[in-house]
């Protein structure tokens, strides 16, 4: 069985397919020439292809002898003239935004959620059948907590001051919903939290999609704030971090396992966003003007099992358990969806 792993030119989803690689092996098939660069742990049960675009791709594509493509976005519909290949969707988050929920899910052999609520939403939205939904987990923070993770020697590396609290902001990108908060809050971000360090981790696409929120960024930030925007993954700063801040972004649900409190940023009207897509603001203060940021910051560093009984509920529906066994777990599903076929 040949497994490839497609993630066109986005490096953030490589965090999340890597721990699915190195347990199952196959090829890595991408358009972005430095991905290598981007993985912090090689090994050698697997290869990385690189190709200029998609007509190279599936020109090319039945020399690789490959039998299932593993998605971590939706992109079946560019193999759509492929026969005899399967197709798992595995995500990149948690499906916590409208994109998550795309048509095409009806297209896929096998799903690979990582809890029981997006499952549950996925069929209430009738976007699958039971059968092909399996709940796995979540690799990347699974294999996270589990790895040799040093808090203390990465805060030296990155010249954090061990005696403020640490602050991270991590909005989503700017996508056609206005979800990101990125543009309204930044400045009061970078200006009016000087008590604490403050990490910004924007989303990889602000960077790509519009580079000048970026530079404004670096121009107004103050010498306790360190700006990523290249960072392709961000475990190590939710690690590292005492406080989360964010708005419609999938991070919020991925920093419960972390176990520290949350502030969201509203982008737009409260009520001009679906109640499902902000679902998970339950689990902390929401902050809808500007002028009242840092008061809510400080309350929330000072008091952070405010909403640690709504974290809690809500870490147990989005995900499965963080027993180290979601990569095991996704590849048993592999293997009964190919012998089923063969049968």
């Amino acid at each position: 069985m040949n497994i490839g792993y497609f993630i066109e030119n986005c490096l953030h989803f490589l965090p999340h397919i890597m721990p699915l690689v190195k347990e199952t092996g196959g090829t890595i098939l991408t358009f972005h020439r430095k991905t290598e660069k981007f993985i912090d742990e090689p090994s050698e049960n697997y290869n990385i292809v690189y190709y200029k675009n998609y007509k190279h791709l599936l020109k090319d594509f039945n020399h690789l002898s490959i039998d299932v493509i593993v998605h971590p976005t939706f992109s079946i519909r560019h193999f759509k003239n492929i026969h005899g290949v399967k197709h798992i969707q595995v995500f990149h988050g948690t499906g916590s935004k409208p994109f998550d929920f795309h048509k095409s899910l009806r297209l896929y052999d096998l799903i690979a959620a990582p809890g029981p609520k997006l499952k549950e939403d996925i069929l209430k939205k009738g976007l699958a059948e039971p059968d092909k939904i399996v709940v796995v987990g979540i690799y990347k923070i699974d294999s996270f907590l589990r790895s040799n993770f040093d808090s203390e020697a990465f805060k030296r590396k990155i010249g954090i001051d061990n005696s403020k609290k640490t602050v991270l902001y991590a909005p989503t990108w700017c996508d056609p919903n206005r979800y990101s908060s990125f543009s309204k809050y930044i400045v009061s971000i970078l200006r009016n939290l000087e008590d604490f360090n403050v990490i910004v981790k924007p989303h990889l696409n602000i960077l790509k999609y519009r580079p000048w929120q970026i530079l404004k960024a670096y121009i107004m930030k103050k010498k306790n704030c360190y700006i990523y925007p290249k960072s392709v993954s961000v475990l190590h700063f939710m690690a590292i971090s005492d406080i989360l801040i964010t708005d419609l972004s999938a991070v919020s649900n991925e920093y419960l396992a972390f176990d520290k409190p949350m502030v969201f940023l509203c982008p737009k009207p409260i009520d001009k966003i679906p109640e499902e897509h902000r679902w998970i603001w339950q689990c902390g203060d929401i902050v809808e003007k500007k002028k009242d940021l840092a008061g809510v910051v400080k309350k929330n560093i000072l008091n952070p099992s405010v909403f640690k009984t709504e974290r809690d509920a809500a870490l147990n529906q989005i995900f499965l358990d963080f027993d180290g066994k979601s990569a095991l777990r996704f590849k048993n599903a592999l293997i009964k969806l190919v012998d089923e076929e063969g049968r």
